[in-house]
């Protein structure tokens, strides 16, 4: 047995892996070949197949529409600003509820199990757009004190480090847009009255040398935090703005 997966057997025998579903203990020897989920969730993830929205990943069932009705309204508004982006899953229930465990109770591990997916499904992707980094979604510091830490930063940096193995490097930027403004839940409330709690609400530091990034966050709902962070990106001189993330909410 090599020197690394005699270390991966002794630190899952210390620190078991939980199930990213149920959160049930997992039985000793599946984090061995990084599995993170039970024999009774593992269909319960819903990845996103074709048809997608070709701007913001969302599922789609007309596949020659090519947009979700979301995005058609932004370019036919004019009012978007990113290049694409795209999710591995669909915001399911199961999703739903995993995620939530990692923003309200300190599941932070299992964000390395979502950064596995993603470099996985998406290196090739990533290495073609080649961005100067990735920008975690900031969250406001008070917030992030609260929980101990930003799941989008984790997760950023979990998926810089995956990329690793298939040699691609991007480096994780956590300054270039900061929080300012400590905004309500976003997820109760309209298009129009998530942009009106997001106005004012980042600030970019310094995007010198910086012409293409991607964003990194947990779900794409509606897009607003995107959009709003893409316009003040590019009204700083980044010239190409993409997303990636965990999950994306149906945008039909």
């Amino acid at each position: 047995m090599k020197k690394q997966e005699i270390l991966h057997y002794v630190t899952n025998f210390i620190f078991p892996k939980h199930c990213i579903i149920c959160d049930e203990l997992l039985p000793f020897g599946i984090g061995l070949k990084n599995d993170f989920l039970c024999d009774k969730c593992k269909d319960k993830l819903e990845f996103i197949e074709e048809p997608y929205c070709k701007k913001c990943g969302a599922k789609i069932y007309e596949k020659d529409e090519g947009l979700c009705d979301n995005c058609k309204n932004k370019i036919k508004e004019n009012s978007s600003s990113f290049e694409y982006g795209f999710g591995i899953l669909r915001y399911n229930n199961y999703v739903k509820e995993s995620i939530h465990k990692i923003k309200y109770n300190g599941k932070k591990e299992y964000i390395e199990f979502y950064a596995k997916l993603l470099a996985k499904a998406f290196h090739d992707k990533l290495k073609e757009i080649s961005p100067d980094c990735f920008v975690p979604v900031p969250i406001h510091i008070e917030r992030e004190r609260e929980r101990g830490y930003n799941q989008s930063e984790v997760l950023a940096d979990c998926l810089s480090k995956e990329l690793i193995k298939y040699h691609i490097d991007i480096p994780v930027n956590k300054h270039l847009i900061k929080r300012l403004k400590k905004t309500v839940a976003l997820n109760k409330l309209s298009i129009s009255e998530r942009k009106a709690e997001l106005n004012n609400a980042f600030s970019v530091d310094n995007s010198e040398g910086i012409e293409k990034v991607i964003i990194v966050d947990d779900i794409y709902t509606t897009g607003t935090t995107i959009e709003t962070m893409s316009k003040m990106l590019k009204n700083n001189n980044v010239k190409e703005i993409y997303f990636i993330c965990i999950a994306v909410v149906d945008n039909m």
